[in-house]
């Protein structure tokens, strides 16, 4: 993204406009570098703010940045460990599992090498979590001056008020891929659903290439008060729900999950990735658990304590403010305001 900065009588609005680049099979392309280049040279950027999602672009950003002397702010949109974990995505014995475990040494090289070139260009290196400074620190040898730096992802809906009536419903939003782990959920939920003081219902809100195999497992499990709901909103479900779930093998900054605390619901997560506990106070607005036996007792418990689970939804409300789109904006605006 190029951030362009321009004086007006009113003050200091920013405007932004949405380039394509012309060869899309091949990203380091000579015509990729040329119109990236005419871009910067027709406009007045004082402003790059690079957002990482692994595109192998880097090259073509430092290159502007060191050639125009404009700041770069790059912004990892994902756990610094993320390739570091994806050879353990798959099982070994499947061909994915096998080949990224053989392959992994060189990945790994190769996104440290990345991370290198675009940390030595950068004004500012920009993480989603405060803990996962120091995991990129110690993943490339670098120690930190200031330069690298955290902004939590912002959240668009307003809290609702504390106290506010739900119903029993365990809910899950997200994609439905293998490493979201809601097959991990469905026999959770054939254990505990029959040790409920209450009925409860299961919504699954989301779709994807897993699907139709969590629907037929569904039915080999015998599973009652589940619904597949598909891609929908999700606000109307965070409104009705009391207990959000999430049993990701990775994350980076989960989006649903902030969402659903700003909605009362609470969350219950599986400790997989280091800004959970940025997120979650363990036992006072969420639960952290250790492993899959304990996500199950957890939520059995949460369950049959209806007082529990009314002050922490009060709790995940008070600490999702933090992340209220305003208040992040402020942050950006306060990391970039020298370079206005």
């Amino acid at each position: 993204m190029l951030s362009h900065w321009q004086e007006e009588q009113r003050g200091e609005i920013c405007t932004q406009n949405v380039f394509q680049m012309p060869n899309k099979e091949s990203w380091l392309a000579k015509e990729n570098f040329s119109f990236a280049d005419e871009i910067i040279k027709s406009g007045h950027y004082n402003i790059i703010i690079y957002q990482d999602s692994y595109a192998p672009t880097e090259r073509i950003v430092c290159q502007l940045s060191y050639q125009y002397k404009i700041p770069l702010f790059v912004f990892e949109h994902n756990s610094p460990l993320f390739i570091y974990n994806k050879h353990r995505l798959a099982s070994i014995f499947t061909l994915k599992g096998f080949l990224r475990r053989l392959l992994h040494p060189y990945l790994l090289y190769r996104e440290k090498q990345r991370k290198r070139l675009l940390l030595h260009h950068a004004t500012r290196y920009v993480l989603l979590s405060e803990a996962y400074i120091s995991e990129f620190c110690n993943l490339i040898g670098y120690h930190n001056e200031g330069k690298v730096v955290y902004i939590n992802n912002p959240v668009t809906l307003s809290p609702i008020q504390s106290g506010r009536v739900k119903e029993n419903i365990l809910l899950y939003v997200g994609r439905l891929v293998s490493e979201k782990g809601v097959d991990r959920m469905l026999y959770m939920w054939s254990g505990i659903s029959k040790r409920m003081k209450e009925n409860w219902h299961f919504f699954i809100v989301g779709d994807g290439p897993e699907r139709v195999r969590l629907e037929r497992l569904s039915k080999i499990l015998n599973l009652r008060n589940i619904h597949f709901e598909g891609y929908q909103d999700p606000k109307p479900y965070y409104i009705r729900a009391k207990i959000f779930i999430m049993m990701s093998k990775y994350e980076g900054w989960p989006l649903t999950l902030c969402e659903a605390m700003t909605q009362g619901v609470v969350p219950v997560v599986l400790n997989t990735f280091s800004a959970a506990k940025d997120i979650i106070e363990n036992a006072y607005n969420g639960f952290l658990a250790p492993d899959e036996y304990s996500c199950g007792n957890i939520l059995l418990y949460l369950m049959n304590s209806p007082q529990k689970l009314m002050d922490m939804s009060n709790n995940a409300i008070e600490k999702s403010i933090r992340y209220n789109i305003n208040t992040i904006i402020l942050q950006w605006e306060n990391l970039l305001e020298k370079y206005k």
